[in-house]
């Protein structure tokens, strides 16, 4: 998982970290199911040389492999945090995008979709002051990082306004 350290301010805190859940990896899950299926077909209704067999199988694999780089590359480069007064934001994956949106009312919200409640995990949608919006599927623990984020929201004073 990605790490949000670069980001930190001296003497800032993170509260909460999370990154993708497992259920990124549906679609190259569903790419190597599919895979071996049209692999299976060729050989099993096919009166091929066992060399020809071996070489689809072994293309089919490689296929299977390089469409699951991206939900892998993707995994290692997306990590959430809540800090003392922002939420820190790195995802993508090739280049990792790195965003830090200072804590707000409207900064961040989930949804939870049709598997969210029963996997824990969710959409975040991410809205910075100027406008800027983002959405981050399949985050892990994503209805405990919308609570964090929104509680410290609370606790904390918006920059330029004096505390109490």
């Amino acid at each position: 998982m990605a790490s949000v350290e670069l980001q930190l301010e001296p003497e800032e805190r993170v509260l909460f970290r999370t990154g993708l859940h497992p259920l990124a990896f549906t679609g190259a899950v569903t790419l190597a199911l599919f895979v071996a299926l049209v692999v299976a077909l060729l050989i099993g209704h096919n009166d091929l040389p066992p060399r020809t067999e071996l070489q689809i199988a072994l293309a089919g694999a490689a296929v299977a492999v390089l469409g699951a780089l991206p939900s892998a590359l993707r995994w290692r480069n997306t990590a959430l945090a809540v800090t003392d007064h922002r939420l820190l934001v790195s995802t993508g994956a090739l280049r990792p995008r790195r965003l830090g949106i200072p804590l707000g009312p409207a900064a961040i919200d989930q949804e939870a979709g049709l598997t969210g409640g029963l996997f824990d995990h969710g959409t975040i949608v991410i809205s910075a002051p100027d406008g800027y919006t983002s959405s981050i599927g399949h985050v892990a623990r994503a209805r405990e990082l919308v609570n964090v984020a929104r509680a410290q929201a609370r606790r904390t004073p918006r920059r330029g306004t004096p505390p109490g």
